[in-house]
């Protein structure tokens, strides 16, 4: 197996890349459109764009929050199955499972890659699906001046999105603040009401309750310690409740990631 380190040059373009190609000379079409999907899936989980997609179809876009979770086998296996429920009836995204992922060494490095290079300062984020699908439109455009405005137009478009997603984040560290009903354009609401609105939680406070939650969440990383999450509740695989429900949307809710009903 071959170390994808960064100091023998090895990146997640170059190990997908010859990975595709491994999978084209087999023959079978499966394995190249699993490759595909799994290019695919971390891209717009990277990007913000598999939050985004969630939230557009009322699920939670926490799940897929960018700033908050870790890119592994298991969140493109929600990912995947967000499309499949996404395309309500025949569907691509029927995988990768993400057992299969794990069965994949090379194919866990390359999400491993993904991962390592998204979050390195001063790297650039990789673009889109859509916006390289937006790009391609433009370019087929044979006015020049025409392709010219439509581009200085998308690229207003685009700074303005910018600005709103910083302003989104920096209203996200006041939990007690509903950022889902302000950018929805309903009136002004609050998540955290009478004695809890005086809680001595600031921001960075907030912030660690949240990478907690995702931490106990996160059946990968409790996995070790023979630890599993399901139905709400932190618990001994097989075995008794750790963590109970009630306790669970406790930490949620100090987070501000707790479910507003209505």
């Amino acid at each position: 197996m071959i170390q994808q380190t960064e100091t023998e040059g090895v990146t997640a373009d170059s190990l997908m890349g010859r990975l595709q190609e491994e999978a084209k000379r087999t023959g079978d079409p499966r394995p190249v459109a699993t490759l595909a999907r799994v290019v695919e899936a971390c891209d717009e989980i990277l990007s913000g764009a598999a939050a985004r997609r969630a939230r557009a179809a009322k699920e939670d876009p926490q799940i897929f929050d960018p700033d908050f979770v870790k890119l592994n086998p298991r969140i493109i296996g929600l990912y995947v199955r967000l499309r499949a429920r996404l395309d309500k009836g025949a569907t691509e995204w029927t995988g990768p499972h993400p057992s299969t992922i794990r069965s994949w060494k090379e194919l866990v490095q390359y999400i491993q890659l993904r991962a390592a290079e998204a979050h390195r300062p001063g790297r650039p984020k990789r673009p889109a699906p859509s916006t390289r699908k937006t790009d391609q439109i433009i370019d087929g455009i044979e006015n020049m001046h025409d392709r010219a405005q439509l581009r200085e137009m998308i690229a207003k478009g685009r700074q303005a999105k910018r600005e709103l997603d910083i302003m989104s984040e920096a209203i996200r560290k006041y939990p007690e603040i509903d950022i889902d009903a302000l950018r929805d354009g309903r009136s002004f609401a609050t998540k955290v009401q009478g004695p809890q609105a005086q809680s001595a939680i600031g921001p960075d406070d907030v912030k660690l309750i949240r990478k907690l939650v995702a931490r106990l969440q996160d059946n990968d990383q409790i996995d070790e310690f023979d630890l599993i999450y399901r139905s709400g509740r932190l618990k001994r695989d097989g075995g008794l409740d750790l963590v109970l429900p009630e306790e669970m949307r406790l930490l949620e809710r100090l987070a501000g990631l707790e479910k507003v009903s209505g």
